[in-house]
């Protein structure tokens, strides 16, 4: 399978940046000291971790070099993804949910609002969190008589919004009977953010939205670029078990990892890349972008997902049935 080269995991790396990323084994044997020193101090797990991400030099990976950004390629970030997903999976998660709404700001946002806000996020290290579900419509939006949304209610599930510097929020509008989708602060007055048992919780209370913070107005068609969103949602999330599976082969003596989860793995992480390339190609088409080709993609998504989560299931399966044997043999 592909595994990334000896001599530090990351190629990007070297790239010359705004300032130097750590290479990450340092980086991780410092966080966790620091997590495991501070871990009785009243603070938040999300806030731990989003200090920590903070402090890898990873947040800008993703964003252009045109907006500032160390711009490598989606391949490198889902194997970036990947290797933390192998390490810690809270992590793992908040990385793909940072670069997931930065690759937002690109498919939905106007030109204004790219170049306002990918290079200040890059020269701020803001960390981005998400609110939106396309499902749920306890979080309403209303026109103000001045201009832009008032939105009212909650939502609930929304990871690592509570550690959050800015946020992607979606909220059901009823005139229209679409959805709109808007870039804001995440300390825009009439937000609250908690974390209960672990899960993120929004409550909005007359939050004003400004014409700028609309990435996607209500009302208006869906786009191929928007559905791009969702696959590239789901293409991070199929890494995430890539990287899970990855650890559980690793974890397996050679003669066990055999055959089945190795060929997975390295199926999985073919069409992986394959996926990064395609969702590189129809986001430099721009408006060029057709639905036939968005809809290409989300297949090629699809099948990744299912063969990452069949090699998780494998892998846990083999991981378990190992455990036994060793029990079964002390």
């Amino acid at each position: 399978m592909k595994r990334p080269p000896q001599g530090g995991r990351f190629s990007f790396l070297s790239t010359p940046a705004r300032h130097t990323p750590r290479p990450l084994t340092d980086f991780f044997d410092e966080v966790c000291m620091n997590l495991a020193a501070t871990a009785s101090l009243p603070d938040l797990p999300s806030a731990r971790w989003s200090r920590a991400l903070r402090a890898s030099g990873l947040l800008d990976l993703s964003v252009p070099r045109e907006y500032g950004g160390r711009g490598v390629g989606w391949e490198e970030v889902l194997q970036t993804l990947r290797d933390l997903s192998e390490r810690d999976g809270t992590l793992a998660r908040l990385f793909a949910v940072h670069h997931l709404q930065l690759a937002s700001v690109l498919l939905l946002g106007s030109r204004e609002q790219r170049e306002r806000l990918l290079p200040l996020s890059v020269e701020r290290d803001w960390l981005w969190g998400e609110a939106v579900d396309h499902q749920e419509r306890r979080l309403l939006a209303r026109e103000h008589r001045r201009g832009g949304f008032l939105l009212q209610g909650g939502r609930h599930d929304c990871f690592g919004a509570e550690a959050a510097d800015w946020l992607l929020i979606s909220a059901w509008h009823a005139p229209s009977e679409g959805l709109l989708i808007a870039a804001l602060p995440a300390n825009r007055d009439g937000l609250d953010r908690f974390e209960p048992n672990g899960g993120g919780l929004l409550r909005c209370h007359e939050v004003r939205l400004h014409p700028e913070d609309i990435l996607l107005p209500p009302g208006l068609p869906w786009t191929p670029r928007a559905q791009l969103r969702g696959s590239l949602a789901a293409l991070l999330q199929a890494n995430i078990a890539l990287g899970l599976a990855m650890q559980a082969c690793d974890a397996l003596p050679a003669r066990v990892a055999v055959g089945g989860l190795r060929r997975l793995l390295g199926l999985g992480l073919r069409l992986s890349e394959q996926s990064a390339v395609a969702f590189e190609a129809a986001l430099a088409a721009e408006n060029g972008l057709t639905f036939t080709r968005s809809a290409a993609l989300a297949t090629l998504v699809a099948e990744t997902a299912a063969v990452a989560q069949q090699a998780v299931e494998v892998g846990l399966r083999e991981e378990g049935v190992h455990a036994r044997l060793l029990a079964g043999a002390t």
